[in-house]
């Protein structure tokens, strides 16, 4: 062939909402003590906020969104007292008001999402 992709033989591309979260991730989560780390609730937000950001990603395959998806939980910050919650959950609470003690990356989505949540005046 020429390089490309054959379609019988490639696994078929899904978009990161339609990814599950299956056994092999479970087991991994429990191995290297992501979900005692960051809780059902901080893993069920840690996971909403990865949705929601890769939502508008071009589909992949299964194991391209487990590999983001393990690699994000991983980056996860572990919810701790004065921060209850993780940032940028949909819907949920807003950025923190002060970047103390926060990483560039982090000043800078919640920057973001503030702004985000600003009403545009064209409602």
């Amino acid at each position: 062939m020429n390089g490309s992709k054959s379609s019988s033989s490639s696994a078929p591309l899904i978009s990161a909402i339609e990814w599950q979260i299956d056994a092999s991730a479970h087991v991994w989560l429990q191995r290297d003590g992501h979900l005692d780390r960051l809780g059902k609730q901080g893993l069920d937000a840690a996971d909403a906020k990865w949705r929601t950001y890769r939502s508008l990603w071009d589909p992949r395959t299964a194991d391209a969104w487990a590999a983001d998806w393990r690699a994000w939980i991983a980056r996860e910050r572990t919810p701790a007292p004065g921060r209850p919650n993780l940032y940028a959950l949909p819907g949920g609470t807003p950025a923190p008001s002060s970047t103390a003690g926060m990483t560039r990356t982090e000043a800078h989505m919640a920057a973001l999402l503030a702004a985000l949540d600003e009403p545009t005046g064209t409602e």
